[in-house]
Formats: C-alpha cells, sequence, structure tokens
C-alpha cells in the first residue's frame, strides 16, 4: 500500500528544509569552527576592541548581520582538535569539555551595531571550553565558560 496524497510530499520537503538548516547551523564543519574561532597566534591589533572589529569583520561575521558574539582561541590547531579525543572529558551527547585551559577573545557587538559598521567590545581570558565534536573534530563552540 503506497502512501497517497500531499503529506509524503511534505515530509520529504521538511526533511530536506531540516538538512539544509543544519548545514547552515554555526559550527556545522571543522573549517566553519576554524573560521569562526580559531586564531592562533593571535592577530596583531592596537588593542582588543580593534583586534574585535577587525577579526570579527575579515572572517565575514559582519556582512549579512553583525553577529553577537563570538569567541576567538589562541592555541595551536592540534590542541582544539585533541579536545575530541584525549585532550577534553566527554561530557553527553556529542560535547566535550578540554583538560586544559586556552587564551580567548570573545567579542559582543555593541548597540545599534549595523551590517559591515559592526563594533563590538571584548573581553579576554584563560578559561576550559566546551566543544561539540562530529568525526573527532571540534564543529562548535559551546558559550558555557566564556567571558
Amino acid at each position: 500500500m503506497a502512501l497517497r496524497g500531499p503529506c509524503p510530499l511534505l515530509f520529504l520537503t521538511l526533511v530536506l528544509l531540516a538538512i539544509c538548516l543544519a548545514q547552515l547551523s554555526e559550527g556545522a564543519t571543522y573549517q566553519q569552527f576554524v573560521t569562526r574561532h580559531f586564531d592562533s597566534p593571535k592577530t596583531s591589533a592596537a588593542n582588543d576592541r580593534l583586534y574585535c572589529n577587525l577579526l570579527m569583520q575579515r572572517r565575514g561575521l559582519t556582512r549579512v548581520f553583525c553577529k553577537r558574539r563570538n569567541t576567538f582561541i589562541h592555541a595551536p590547531a592540534g590542541k582544539l582538535q585533541a579536545i575530541c579525543a584525549r585532550g577534553g572529558t566527554h561530557v553527553s551527547l556529542n560535547l566535550y569539555d578540554s583538560l586544559e585551559s586556552f587564551n580567548v577573545t570573545t567579542c559582543r557587538a555593541l548597540p545599534r551595531s549595523r551590517p559591515r559598521h559592526c563594533r563590538y567590545r571584548a573581553a579576554t581570558g584563560n578559561t576550559k571550553i566546551r566543544v561539540a565534536c562530529v568525526q573527532g573534530l571540534p564543529v562548535h563552540l559551546e558559550p558555557t565558560y566564556l567571558p
């Protein structure tokens, strides 16, 4: 007995939409994680506020809208990858906490920031991080411990 009517078509459409949204979501791939969160060694800037303004623009996080919050991690890529294995503790599902602390800069958009003219304030710190891992690589940074 074959299914009839619009339900199978609607179901297929919803499944395809879900797949597309998952691929567009933050941190869907390791390369997206690197683009959004990796900066080692830390890019030079006169101060942390200018650092945030520069990096957020360079990384394409200000084109369509001003991303409200983003954290850059200043550590070698190998140390970040290790969190998903021996350098991290499994928390739940695909989430892992780092065993060691990392130097980070968190950028937050200032009020009235507009795309292509986004302005940020910065907070720096040394903290453990929590990442989501897929196939042994970090794909998403949780804001759990961030400044």
